[in-house]
């Protein structure tokens, strides 16, 4: 019995002493804070995931093409106004974009504006599923003239509900998201809400209209189009008693000229609008040109990409929602993102009077490439943190796949060290990078002592486990062995196992 109990208290170590050599592997060598750290990366304007399900990835997560969620080694540099990411609503793939109407008991949300079955039209109106037309996973319907609208014609598409909503009318948002696909100069769609005798407010899309107005969608063509106000906020129209007395059925109406819409969100049952994310926006109230602030969306008349620093400002309807084309702005791959593509030392400098050591460094890097992401443009830069004259060597090599650094042949290497000017300018060796091909950079450079020192000395946090590897004398492998010797000698006294004098 003791055996088995000291085997699995043995295995247990050897799982333990596995993961923390696996840190050890996955520090970084270098102190990433130090001034004097060279900055090398390759810079990416636009990083785009095809689908970013909430529920289960976090940031800059993405599919593989095995059907696993990976994560992209890289750090998100983001825009002067700390914007970092970007979406639009149109591609918002969310069930409360699409639960209208809702009926107490009804199961599966079998009546809904989504289905095309359900809307009624007159001549030269179509409404069809362009379910995956915004971003693929994303329901939405169109509707469209067929081509022959002028002055005088009109036209409709009208759904009706099952069942008249008929309390606080008044207190209802109309909400919806949609796209202008075409929009024939002088035509005008309207998005009427109406009750039964002949009333109703009315949303206008017109290329006339001022776009800012309240009772303006849009005045344009535009995708990810965002339209909430009060139904008690619009003037009532009509025929019937001049009050808007219930919600019976939602038209689209086009008139004089040809137009086509496309719907990815439509409701009249809420008293409250959606939150479509905390924007970056310039902040006006100050003097100060370069100060941001955070704003809540709740209208987009010009339709357009939403820009923020995260996901945590969306509406907890959309809590669990899957964003299309979520695009990452200004990424940045680093040395520090990858630590198992770099490799560091600092070696004796003894050809270089006045400088004890030598910086020499070899980073190994692809950008990986697959079916769920889509690359901008990338450039390879790097960072002059020392004076030209300190520059012993950098160049770099592409396309080398597997070929180990020491093999590449010498004309395969682009040397740029005669392209280096003043410190801190930043050098593009190569603005034409692409995803899936492997690049080696080396570098040498002469280090005075207090840089060897700063650059050397590796944070708790960079040296996972171990602490700092800033080049000492310890031997990590012996510190290994005589911690999991600690534990267990302390775990065998406890359990009885280790005797006195044992």
């Amino acid at each position: 019995m003791r055996r088995k109990t000291l085997f699995s208290i043995l295995l247990v170590f050897a799982v333990v002493a596995s993961s923390a050599g696996t840190a050890v592997a996955a520090s970084y060598g270098m102190n990433a804070q130090a001034d004097d750290h060279p900055d090398t990366w390759i810079h990416e304007d636009r990083l785009t995931v095809e689908s970013h399900d909430q529920t289960s990835m976090g940031w800059l997560q993405y599919e593989g093409d095995n059907g696993k969620i990976r994560t992209v080694d890289g750090h998100v540099n983001g825009t002067d106004g700390d914007a970092k990411i970007t979406y639009r609503a149109d591609r918002l793939e969310a069930e409360p974009l699409g639960q209208f109407p809702r009926y107490t008991g009804e199961e599966n949300n079998t009546y809904t504006w989504l289905n095309t079955s359900q809307w009624s039209s007159t001549t030269g109106v179509s409404v069809t599923d362009s379910d995956g037309k915004t971003a693929g996973g994303v329901p939405s319907i169109e509707i469209a003239t067929d081509g022959s609208f002028s002055s005088g014609t009109t036209g409709n598409a009208e759904y009706t509900l099952g069942s008249p909503i008929t309390s606080d009318v008044e207190k209802l948002y109309l909400q919806s998201i949609l796209n202008v696909d075409s929009l024939e100069s002088g035509a005008v769609v309207d998005v009427q809400v109406r009750d039964g005798d002949g009333d109703y407010v009315n949303a206008t899309i017109s290329s006339s209209a001022t776009a800012t107005a309240e009772d303006v969608v849009t005045n344009q063509t535009a995708n990810g189009v965002i339209y909430q106000r009060q139904l008690g906020q619009f003037a009532v129209q009509g025929t019937g008693d001049g009050s808007l007395d219930a919600v019976e059925t939602v038209r689209v109406e086009i008139r004089d000229g040809d137009a086509t819409v496309t719907l990815t969100g439509l409701n009249v049952q809420k008293k409250s609008r959606w939150d479509f994310g905390e924007e970056r926006v310039l902040d006006t109230s100050t003097d100060d040109d370069g100060d941001y602030t955070g704003e809540i969306v709740r209208e987009r008349p010009l339709g357009g990409e939403i820009n923020m620093s995260s996901l945590q400002g969306l509406d907890e309807a959309f809590e669990d929602a899957t964003v299309h084309k979520l695009t990452y702005l200004n990424v940045q791959y680093r040395l520090q993102d990858k630590p198992s593509a770099v490799s560091i030392s600092f070696e004796d400098a003894d050809n270089y009077p006045g400088f004890p050591k030598r910086l020499s460094l070899t980073w190994e890097r692809s950008i990986p490439a697959a079916y769920d992401l889509s690359h901008g443009d990338m450039e390879l830069r790097h960072r002059q943190t020392f004076m030209s004259d300190r520059y012993i060597q950098l160049r770099y090599a592409e396309g080398v796949g597997d070929t180990d650094p020491s093999d590449v042949s010498e004309d395969s290497w682009i040397d740029v060290t005669n392209s280096l000017g003043e410190e801190d300018q930043v050098l593009t060796a190569d603005s034409t990078v692409q995803p899936d091909t492997n690049y080696v950079v080396e570098f040498d450079v002469k280090l005075l002592a207090d840089q060897h020192t700063t650059l050397s000395q590796v944070t708790q946090s960079a040296g996972g486990f171990w602490g700092s590897n800033g080049g000492g004398s310890s031997n990590p492998f012996m510190s290994l062995y005589n911690w999991v010797a600690g534990g267990v000698v302390g775990l065998l006294t406890m359990i009885g196992i280790r005797k006195k004098g044992a």
